[in-house]
């Protein structure tokens, strides 16, 4: 059976739920009609420019122009970041995010908060955010790390999951990815400039690579 649908995304089957994977490193849960992405750590640019590092801002722009599209191309009801959306204490670009998403007063925009989302609580007021710890909405338990609850499967971010793939010449591809386990998924982390790290693979887990 082919999942690929028209839009490159990956239609994913889970739990009784209608899950598309996208390219871009976000999730469409169609049944929800919610856009949940993880780990965008914009401000991280200013915060490597304060420390005498160029790093354009450009680059986080680039990445709320993609979530323009993702909005425009699923119309969601609620856009679910999991945690980690800012990457360290107040600079300009936190600025350049709340005005983002002050365009969409129509959204609900939901932060379930990681370790990185330090602001005041009324940075995140104004910025159109609603704040959570974690979320439960059956059958899942969204969190930023990893949380159990009986009888629902945990889908966190923080990690940043890669899986390198190896050819037979010995030749090796490192490659962001969503990983589904037995009782506990990771989202790969929306933002480019974050860095990945190499799961562990068991058996009988689902693992689905992004490449371009």
């Amino acid at each position: 059976m082919n999942n690929t649908t028209t839009d490159n995304s990956y239609l994913f089957q889970f739990l009784g739920q209608k899950l598309h994977l996208l390219p871009e490193k976000a999730i469409f849960w169609e049944d929800q009609q919610a856009l949940i992405i993880s780990d965008l750590h914009m401000g991280k640019a200013g915060h490597f420019r304060k420390a005498g590092i160029p790093i354009p801002t450009a680059l986080h722009i680039k990445e709320l122009f993609l979530l323009d599209a993702l909005i425009e191309s699923y119309h969601p009801k609620k856009v679910l970041f999991l945690g980690d959306l800012f990457h360290s204490d107040l600079n300009s670009e936190w600025d350049t995010f709340t005005n983002w998403a002050n365009h969409y007063t129509q959204l609900d925009l939901i932060l379930v908060k990681g370790n990185h989302d330090i602001l005041p609580s009324g940075s995140y007021i104004n910025s159109n955010l609603q704040l959570k710890n974690k979320l439960m909405n059956a059958p899942f338990l969204f969190s930023h790390k990893r949380e159990d609850e009986k009888g629902l499967y945990n889908i966190s971010g923080h990690l940043h999951p890669a899986i390198k793939l190896r050819g037979f010449a010995r030749q090796g591809l490192r490659l962001p990815c969503f990983y589904f386990g037995e009782k506990h998924g990771i989202m790969p982390a929306f933002g480019n400039f974050t860095g990945t790290a190499k799961i562990s693979v068991q058996r009988n887990d689902k693992v689905f690579a992004i490449a371009e």
